[in-house]
């Protein structure tokens, strides 16, 4: 499987190469993302994850929110009534390198929240460790990053300095990634040359509110310490039944024990060092 992927990707680039506008196009990845949101459980889970490239531009953004993102916009140009977004933005980043910046997306019950960073600059070691599939020549690197070790592997064959995530640099488009504890890996499926609808800004998606490293982790701890005031302020709207369907009013003081036990779990982020320190 992986000779026949990799090898239809660097067919598709060879040809994208033959028109002599390699840094004038427009790219989509598609990679297979496996993750641990708790870094006990035994089980991964998969996304499928697009990566859209327009020069020193990229995004990084669930296909699930790609295909609403489509469908809201079609919807739209049509006078249709627009259909229920996808809040799937786990995981989004934006990379601007004539910026110099980067914007990450945290998504907490119904808002979403932006946190823009330096661009970070990521020491890889280049390894002379290389492998032949099909022909094609993939190249190990390795990256101490805010407290994990990743293994890449990039496409000599493929000089687009980008990858999944917060991950680029590198002499060739990163096409695996995993950290040491295999608790996050990221597999590129497809690559394809796009002339339209690339998208590599959030202006496509809802309106996010801006935030420092500092403010996003009290807004975490608070909703720890308090998980359920947005539903009993009326902020949110919501309903309890029980078993049977008939209409509860809930034990707050248990669920908020029980919801406590469950963010202590999922706090097994990339950014292993920024995680939130629940008490």
């Amino acid at each position: 499987m992986e000779c026949k992927t990799f090898l239809r990707i660097v067919l598709i680039f060879l040809a994208m190469c033959s028109n002599n506008k390699l840094h004038a196009q427009k790219y989509r990845a598609l990679y297979s993302m496996q993750f641990k949101a708790d870094s006990t459980a035994t089980g991964l889970t998969t996304k499928d994850m697009l990566l859209d490239i327009d020069g020193g531009i990229s995004r990084f953004y669930s296909y699930k929110l790609f295909k609403s993102d489509s469908t809201f916009i079609s919807n739209e140009k049509l006078g249709r009534e627009a259909i229920h977004k996808s809040m799937d933005y786990e995981f989004m980043t934006i990379k601007n390198k004539t910026q110099g910046q980067i914007s990450k997306f945290y998504r907490l019950l119904i808002d979403v929240y932006e946190l823009k960073e330096a661009m970070p600059l990521l020491s890889w070691k280049i390894t002379s460790d290389t492998k032949m599939v099909n022909n094609n020549k993939y190249q190990k690197a390795l990256l101490d990053y805010k407290g994990r070790k990743w293994e890449a592997w990039f496409a000599v064959d493929i000089p687009i300095s980008e990858g999944p995530s917060v991950f680029n640099g590198l002499p060739g488009l990163i096409v695996s990634i995993s950290d040491s504890k295999g608790n996050y890996s990221f597999n590129l499926l497809e690559l394809k040359k796009k002339e339209e609808n690339i998208y590599t800004s959030n202006n496509l998606s809802v309106k996010t509110i801006p935030v420092n490293l500092q403010q996003l982790h009290k807004l975490y701890l608070d909703h720890y310490n308090d998980p359920y005031r947005e539903i009993k302020s009326g902020y949110i709207k919501a309903k309890f039944v029980d078993q049977s369907g008939k209409e509860i009013t809930p034990n707050f003081n248990e669920q908020t024990k029980n919801k406590q036990i469950i963010l202590k779990q999922t706090n097994n982020p990339i950014e292993l060092s920024e995680a939130v320190q629940y008490p």
